[in-house]
């Protein structure tokens, strides 16, 4: 049987997620198109290089009337790619004042194409969700740099008066500006503190989720010993599993690391990922937010794998991030693919509610950021996108079962 890669979301699109959930969510939907048949898995721990490991989750399959002499038979074995940590290494030990100011940069220098976008929409219908999400953005980085100016309100008069004598008019001049930007800083902190729940908490994730997502895309970095070890993965599989065939399963970033793969920038595809790779599956893929946002990114691409590969898209419309690949934001075929029409994925659309029921309340509480976390729920027992996924890969002869 076929093997698959899972290459989750980065950050919070990553919490309380793992390759087990991603597998038990498969094993139920086996069990729903079954009768007769029991499932389980076996999760073993592997190293494909030195320093790098992965859980492999093989998916067994037994009829109840099988002789007990007979062994299961292995259906799919799923194994993880974790990228996280590679891709954080270089920023998560930085203070929260640093991260924000990283924040704050991020957000000014990509403020005139988020002003832009709002008036593109014939091409990127969502420049209003991400022109707000990155606003808020700004106002709770700025929230917390600007609680560094209030310090100054703990010199006392005596100090002050030393202060003012060693200082030049023009010095003082910025002192006291400085000292009265704190009747405004404090406030807008304290009102911060108390209508972001765990601000501190939350203010440190999203700086460091999308700084070091900006590094990646921007500057490439990290990218090459990211890229270099999912090469190592895909060679461990290929010399360890007796079906060589490979599909590749993510969410959110994790479809952005595997495009990257697929269709590198200046060099071919390994000869592995050419010969063995045949399906790609994405869900909640940003590519159309990465393809506004940095319209370089995905120019020049090597298109090897075009024409190789099948690509199934889950999307929902009020997914802020996910891409259905149309000029649209509408139910639909996709139109177009990272390299023109060679590779146009087959859309899925996934909704967990009706598109009426969002209002301006819920555009203002951030529901469409909500929606990119709920193509499943914390528990692999509820409903989740995997039915529709499971469904077209049976449908596509990409998953047989024993009967």
């Amino acid at each position: 049987m076929p093997t698959a890669i899972y290459i989750s979301g980065l950050g919070q699109s990553a919490n309380k997620e793992s390759v087990e959930k991603y597998a038990a969510r498969y094993i139920k939907e086996l069990e729903y198109s079954t009768s007769g048949t029991n499932y389980y898995t076996k999760v073993e721990k592997i190293y494909y290089n030195d320093d790098q490991s992965s859980l492999a989750v093989r998916i067994y399959q037994h009829l109840k009337e099988q002789p007990k002499s007979d062994k299961d038979t292995l259906l799919y074995t799923f194994y993880d790619f974790e990228y996280n940590e590679l891709l954080n290494q270089k920023f998560q030990n930085k203070n929260l004042f640093l991260k924000n100011l990283a924040l704050l940069l991020l957000v000014t220098r990509k403020l005139p194409r988020l002003i832009t976008s709002l008036f593109k929409k014939k091409t990127y219908t969502k420049g209003g969700q991400t022109f707000y999400i990155f606003l808020l953005f700004l106002i709770m980085a700025l929230a917390v740099l600007l609680i560094f100016p209030s310090l100054l309100s703990l010199i006392d008069s005596k100090n002050l008066t030393f202060i003012k004598n060693h200082l030049f008019d023009w010095q003082i001049d910025i002192f006291r500006f400085l000292r009265g930007l704190t009747k405004v800083t404090l406030p807008i902190t304290s009102l911060a503190i108390i209508f972001i729940p765990e601000s501190s908490t939350l203010l440190t994730r999203v700086a460091s989720e999308f700084t070091t997502i900006d590094n990646y895309i921007q500057y490439g970095e990290q990218a090459q010993i990211i890229q270099g070890n999912f090469d190592a993965l895909i060679e461990y599989i290929v010399e360890n599993e007796e079906n060589s065939t490979i599909h590749l399963h993510t969410y959110s970033f994790g479809s952005v690391i595997a495009l990257d793969a697929l269709f590198p920038l200046g060099n071919e595809p390994s000869a592995n990922i050419q010969n063995n790779i045949n399906l790609l599956i994405t869900v909640g893929a940003p590519y159309e937010f990465i393809n506004n946002y940095y319209p370089k990114f995905y120019k020049k691409r090597i298109n090897k794998m075009s024409e190789k590969i099948e690509w199934i898209n889950v999307y929902s419309t009020m997914d802020a991030f996910a891409s259905n690949f149309r000029n649209d934001n509408k139910v639909g075929e996709a139109k177009y693919g990272i390299m023109g029409r060679k590779e146009v994925p087959i859309n899925l659309n996934y909704e967990i509610a009706r598109r009426e029921k969002y209002n301006l309340f819920s555009f203002l509480t951030l529901k469409h950021i909500t929606m990119h976390q709920s193509y499943w729920d914390d528990s692999k027992s509820g409903q989740s996108c995997t039915r529709l996924i499971f469904n077209k890969m049976k449908k596509l002869n990409y998953f047989s079962i024993t009967t």
